[in-house]
C-alpha cells in the first residue's frame, strides 16, 4: 500500500502530457458513487429483453413461429 509522501513523489516525476490524465482520474474518484437503482421499469430500459429465447445454437423470437429455411 502506497503511502501519501510515496504518492506526491510519484506525482511530482509525472511528465506534463500525463498530469491531465492523472488529474481527471482524481476527479472520477471524488464523484459520489450511485447507490439507488434505475427508477424506469426495465422493459423501457431495455425493450428487447426477454424478446428472444436461445435453445441451443439458435435464437428464435418468443411466441412465434417460423421456418430456418426463409
Amino acid at each position: 500500500m502506497i503511502n501519501r509522501e510515496q504518492l506526491k513523489i510519484e506525482i511530482d516525476s509525472v511528465d506534463e502530457g500525463h498530469l491531465e490524465v492523472l488529474h481527471r482520474i482524481i476527479l472520477a474518484f471524488q464523484q459520489p458513487l450511485p447507490t439507488s437503482i434505475p427508477s424506469e421499469k426495465p422493459s423501457k430500459i431495455n425493450p428487447l429483453k426477454d424478446s428472444v429465447i436461445f435453445e441451443h445454437d439458435l435464437i428464435s423470437p418468443i411466441d412465434e413461429e417460423w421456418d430456418a429455411e426463409q
